[in-house]
């Protein structure tokens, strides 16, 4: 079975998404996800494509969480989780540690889910003065 990691950006209430556009955005946290990809592909969609730049790391695509190759790498920020649940062996939350306006919010609960929590840790951003990483897996 394909085993994939995915990460998604959530505010304090699990909101993803606002009127169709993402919440925020924080090159640091990108610059994280990357260091956290290592060698391996992250697939993104189309809509990701200018927080990524010309990385030649990243594979922009349709449907990343079902185009995401076994052991790759996953920032979903439009696509829903639930459906893809048995292809994902590794849950990335990164916690904008803020409220913002949602109409998208995150359709897992990783801990009902089957997910454990790994690890959790905070680093500075360049536009949040706190961004919470909480490490899952199955």
């Amino acid at each position: 079975m394909k085993q994939i990691t995915v990460a998604v950006c959530i505010d304090d209430e699990n909101g993803r998404m606002f009127g169709g556009r993402r919440q925020s955005r924080d090159r640091v946290l990108i610059a994280d996800l990357l260091r956290e990809a290592a060698d391996r592909p992250v697939y993104i969609g189309e809509y990701s494509r200018p927080l990524f730049g010309n990385d030649v790391q990243v594979t922009v695509c349709k449907d990343p969480i079902a185009d995401c190759a076994d052991g790759g790498v996953c920032f979903a920020e439009e696509q829903p989780l639930k459906p893809h649940l048995g292809s994902i062996g590794v849950l990335i939350l990164y916690r904008w540690n803020r409220l913002y306006p949602a109409d998208v919010y995150l359709d897992i609960d990783p801990m009902r889910d089957g997910f454990s929590l790994i690890s959790s840790s905070e680093f500075t951003g360049s536009s949040h003065e706190k961004i919470t990483k909480e490490v899952y897996g199955k």
